[in-house]
This record gives C-alpha cells, structure tokens and sequence, in this order.
C-alpha cells in the first residue's frame, strides 16, 4: 500500500513539474508567430520599454513670427515653389512675411518632395522644397546636377494613431511597426493594442517624408498594400487619422501639435520626437528640410531663402512651426542623414 502511494506521489509530481515547464514554454513564445519552418513572422503582445508622447510634449516654446525686411527692386515679382507639405507652412508663412514687406507675389505649393525637385529642375517653379536629398528622388545618375540645395531646417516627424488607441498603445518597436506597414501585422491586438483592425493612412511615393519613413523606420522594406488609405499630403494625413477608428499614420510634429486633440503620437522604441532624442541618435525619425533652386539662387527666390535662414524666422516662425534649427542639431546626427559624396549646400547671407 505505501509503495502505492509513493508511485502515485511520483506520478502527481512530475505531471506538476510538466505543466510548470509548458507555461514557462508558453510565456516564452508570447510575442511571435511562427511560420512552417519554425522562424518568427510577426509580434504579439510585447513587453516595451515604458514610453509615452502627448502633443503637449512636442508644443513649440514660442508662438511669434518674424518681420521681413525691405529689399530694393523687388516690387511686383513674383516667386513660386512647389514641394514638400511638411516644409510648406514655414515657407508659406515666411513668404507671407516677405510679401507684406517687399510688394512680391509668392505661391507655395505642395505636391511633395518628389514633385517640388522634378518642377524646379524642369523650370517650372523657382524653389523646389523637399525633406530629402534631390539625388535621392533621381532615376538615372547625375540627374539633378543642376540644383543647388539650401538647408533651411530640421523637421521632425512623429507616428500617430486615431485618439481611441491613446493609453493603449503609445510606443512600438521598429520591427512593430515594419510588421503593420509590410501587412504581417492587421490586428492592433498583435502589438499589444485592443482587439479592432489597423488602417494604414500612407502617403504616396512621391512624398519625402514616406522616403524618410521607408529609410530610417521601415530600413528599406517594401509596404503593403493591404488595408492602407493613400492621402496626398501631410494635413490630409492628419485629418484621416482624427476621423478614422483603430488607424495609424506619420506627420511631422507641427501637423501633431495641431491636430492634439485629435491623433496620439507615438514613441518609437522607447524614443521621443523630440530635439534631445534626436541629437542622442535615440531618435532617427526625421529630415533635413531643403529648398533647391536651379544653379545658384537669384532674385527675389534668393531673398526668399535669405529671408527664411535669418534670425528673424529662425528665432521665431521656424520654432513656433515645431520645426528645428539646423544649428542646434547635433553633428554626428546631421552626418547620419547625410548621402555620403553629398555637395555641401550654397553657403547665403541671411537678409537683415
């Protein structure tokens, strides 16, 4: 009888022992998916590093703007520029500023970075604004030689969802996000989040700031199509993530701080949009902002871009828009972002 209960005491111990190892295995696996061959496919439910952004975090210190001074011979010109939607409010405000002073007409477009390179390389506009490097957007080597670029700004970018995920999801790891932009991931469940599908709101190939996201977010890999909405420029990319339930896009921090009621920027690996994190390199979402001009700048474009580098806009407009001054980014940063071979851009006196 006790040799009896001995085995029965043995075989309730290991059974014990065996459930205690499949839950250490269970809790083990939690957060991947694996395919057929045994290999991680996608992230479920990860541990993060405690991180949240509110727009409150990404407000700007200063809300004034600058006043332009007056240049001679400028009466009735007119300038145009086309190009990047991040960029635009800075020019578009700067520019308003210049006109009231000096009688000039300016129109700023934005069709996106890619386009703003392709219309000033093409004659069509006298400015073309982008967040990247022209090269980047060429299709054969050498194809815009001819501009001349001038480094206006840093502009940082942010992910943002619709306000319903705010406290449910506030910071996502690099291969989260590549996992939702590449569609292995459809589910806000798989990260972490509440049980209700992703939408994807992109922007088109065009776009500088989807190139900076391909390059520093998504390292290069291709997105899917998957449930993704296509919207043309940075505020309408805003505006269909306020209005869309369970939805995520990518902004630059102005568009974010505007819209802060409304959208729910996100941490990135546990790093902030914001100057600290960037100058640490903790935080690689973002961009140079640059103005090209066909050949050197002249003209009332130049005066333009005289204007816009001055302490005048760079004091005020350019920090109230939650842009960056180039000046206060960090070297090795701005060398991170840089295409090695790169021409330095023209060197201009700020209008004063």
């Amino acid at each position: 009888m006790h040799d009896r209960q001995s085995a029965i005491q043995a075989i309730a111990g290991r059974a014990v022992i065996g459930l205690a190892v499949l839950a250490t295995l269970i809790i083990a696996g939690c957060g991947t998916t694996t395919s057929g061959g045994g290999s991680p496919t996608a992230t479920t439910n990860p541990t993060l590093t405690a991180c949240s952004v509110s727009s409150s975090d990404l407000a700007p210190t200063v809300s004034t703007k600058g006043t332009s001074p007056k240049v001679s011979g400028l009466s009735g010109q007119k300038i145009s520029a086309d190009g990047s939607s991040a960029l635009q409010p800075l020019v578009k405000q700067a520019a308003a500023e210049f006109d009231s002073a000096n009688g000039t007409q300016s129109t700023i477009s934005a069709g996106g970075s890619g386009q703003g390179i392709k219309d000033v390389h093409a004659g069509a506009v006298m400015i073309g604004n982008s967040d990247v490097f022209a090269d980047t957007k060429a299709t054969t080597p050498g194809q815009y030689s001819d501009l001349t670029d001038h480094q206006v700004a840093a502009v940082v970018f942010s992910l943002v969802t619709n306000n319903d995920l705010a406290g449910k999801v506030d910071n996502l790891t690099k291969a989260q996000i590549q996992d939702i932009y590449t569609g292995v991931d459809t589910m806000w469940s798989q990260v972490g989040g509440p049980n209700e599908p992703i939408t994807v709101i992109n922007r088109p190939t065009t776009s500088g700031t989807r190139s900076t996201f391909d390059k520093y977010v998504l390292d290069g890999k291709k997105e899917s199509g998957g449930n993704t909405l296509t919207q043309d420029n940075t505020g309408a990319v805003a505006a269909a993530v306020k209005a869309t339930v369970g939805s995520i896009g990518y902004v630059s921090i102005g568009f974010a701080v505007t819209n802060g009621a409304d959208v729910h920027p996100l941490c990135i690996d546990g790093a902030k949009a914001v100057a600290t994190d960037v100058n640490s390199g903790a935080y690689n979402f973002w961009g140079i902002e640059h103005m090209y001009t066909k050949g050197p700048a002249t003209g009332a474009a130049k005066a333009l871009i005289q204007y816009i580098i001055s302490p005048a806009v760079q004091s005020n407009d350019l920090l109230a828009l939650s842009y960056l001054q180039l000046s206060t980014v960090s070297p090795s940063a701005i060398t991170a972002h840089t295409p090695a071979g790169e021409p330095a851009p023209e060197t201009l006196t700020p209008l004063s």
